[in-house]
This record gives structure tokens, C-alpha cells and sequence, in this order.
């Protein structure tokens, strides 16, 4: 399975389907790796995920913060997920009027069931790819890569991912959608970072700034809180 880029709520574009880490013996240096290797090996990372993705309920929570960073609304959310692609979720607790209305909002699309999910994953078919050079994320060694869109398509991301140099998962993928949500939202950032769960490679943040019109600038914060096997 490829990395899913699911469906944008109002400003927030969500990562589906849990990931395992996969290791490799020994890292290659970027003098000798190509960049049409190491798409290969990221993608061949998630096609051997696939099969290994367990059953979990994940306790999820959401934030919406103003321009002045004021706390609008809180929603936090029991999610199950059932592989490879059944996903529903409980509220636990909310608050916020319209805000809260948002974050459910997200909910829903983050737990529908995708569709055409090919067109919105990381890969050759729907990304031109460079490989920038190597940095360091978390302490892991990551190749870093640039993102463009071959379609101009509000589930697909103009940005940067970093890949882990010796497991191929990723471990952050930021950057703006190539069309707007809506006529309501415009300079739409998005953050997304991984990272392992009881051997599981999961997207466990998301962080989401926009410009919505007549009111400023909003952010949406999404944490895993816990995780539970089923």
C-alpha cells in the first residue's frame, strides 16, 4: 500500500492507513543512491506494510485555535481501524459550537472509505520527485525530497517528505495542497509526522494552518493520545 493522502476535511488533510517499520542492513550514502532508487524502496516499504497492519482503536485529539491561538473547540475521538480500509470512530468528548462542528467534520473524512485512493498516494503516478540532499528528523538519518503535483488536484501536496535513510518510512510530510478546499479556505499549510507504535509505523500528528475568509487565520492540531490493540 501506498502512502494514502485521504480526502481534506475544511483545511485539514489527513494520512490514512497505519505503516510498519521495515529495516534494512545498512544505509546508502546519497553519493551512491539514486533518487529512482530511493522511491523504490519507499514504495516497496509500503507494499510490505500492507500486510502487516493490525487491528487498533486509536484515542485521538483535535484542536481548533484562532489567530490569537485561543482554544475555539476540542474534540477527542476513540477510532477503529480495521484492515485493510474500515474505519469508525466514537466521541469521547467536545466542545466548541461551530468549531466543534469542524473537527467532526475532519472526523468523518478522516473514517470514510477511500475512494480511487491511488490518485492520492506519495508515488510515480501522481508525483514528480527530487532528491534535495539529507537531513536529520528525530535523529534518524532522511533523504529529502521534493514534492510536485503531476495534477492539479486539492488532494495532492506541493512540499518536502523525508525519508528514513535505512527503513524507507516516512517520517514528515509537510506542504500546500495544489487546489483549495473550498472558496472559504486559501494558504492552506499542512504538517504531517510519524513515527513507530508498538511495531507499527503510524502518522501520530498533524498540524494544519489556513487563511479562512472574512475571519484569519485558524490552525487544527491533531495528537494520538493512546493506542489499544483490538
Amino acid at each position: 500500500m501506498g502512502l494514502r493522502l485521504t480526502r481534506l476535511g475544511l483545511f485539514c488533510c489527513l494520512l490514512a492507513g497505519p505503516m510498519l517499520t521495515q529495516l534494512t542492513a545498512q544505509a546508502p550514502d546519497l553519493k551512491t543512491i539514486d533518487l529512482k532508487t530511493v522511491v523504490a524502496r519507499m514504495m516497496a516499504a509500503q507494499e510490505e506494510n500492507r500486510g502487516h497492519v493490525r487491528p487498533l482503536v486509536i484515542r485521538r485529539g483535535y484542536l481548533l485555535l484562532d489567530k490569537q491561538e485561543q482554544q475555539k473547540a476540542h474534540v477527542v475521538a476513540n477510532i477503529t481501524v480495521m484492515p485493510p480500509d474500515s474505519k469508525h470512530y466514537q466521541i469521547e468528548s467536545s466542545s466548541g459550537g461551530i468549531g466543534e462542528k469542524v473537527l467532526r467534520d475532519i472526523l468523518i473524512h478522516e473514517t470514510e472509505v477511500p475512494k480511487d485512493a491511488r490518485r492520492k498516494e506519495l508515488s510515480p503516478d501522481n508525483y514528480d520527485f527530487q532528491l534535495l540532499g539529507q537531513e536529520q528528523m528525530n535523529g534518524r538519518r532522511c533523504y529529502l525530497i521534493a514534492l510536485n503535483p503531476r495534477r492539479e488536484e486539492k488532494d495532492l501536496l506541493r512540499g518536502r517528505l523525508w525519508v528514513d535513510a535505512e527503513t524507507f518510512n516516512i517520517h514528515r510530510v509537510e506542504g500546500s495542497p495544489m487546489k483549495n478546499p473550498s472558496w472559504w479556505i486559501h494558504d492552506l499549510q499542512i504538517l504531517m509526522s510519524f513515527a513507530e507504535v508498538d511495531g507499527m509505523w503510524l502518522r501520530t500528528f498533524t498540524y494544519a494552518v489556513a487563511n479562512v475568509r472574512f475571519k484569519g487565520k485558524y490552525v487544527m492540531e491533531s495528537r494520538d493520545l493512546e493506542y489499544r490493540a483490538i
